[in-house]
């Protein structure tokens, strides 16, 4: 016959699923996202642009095209 769990060990898994239950493991909105990132998006690639240099500047502009494309569907 199976033991039951000691208090510390059904403390976790009450944890845990109540912790999945609420949402708490679900992804964030990707609409949010692209929406609350444009300007940041915008003035990141500005800087880039002014004082980076030519490691930041690639890498920046790869991350840039890469969130713009994620966000345009």
């Amino acid at each position: 016959m199976p033991t039951l769990p000691n208090g510390s060990t059904r403390l976790g898994l009450c944890l845990t699923l109540t912790l999945l239950v609420s949402g708490c493991a679900t992804a964030p909105s990707t609409s949010a996202i692209c929406d609350g990132t444009v300007q940041s998006r915008t003035d990141h690639a500005a800087a880039l642009v002014a004082d980076g240099g030519a490691q930041s500047l690639v890498t920046g502009a790869l991350l840039i095209r890469q969130i713009d494309a994620g966000c345009s569907k």
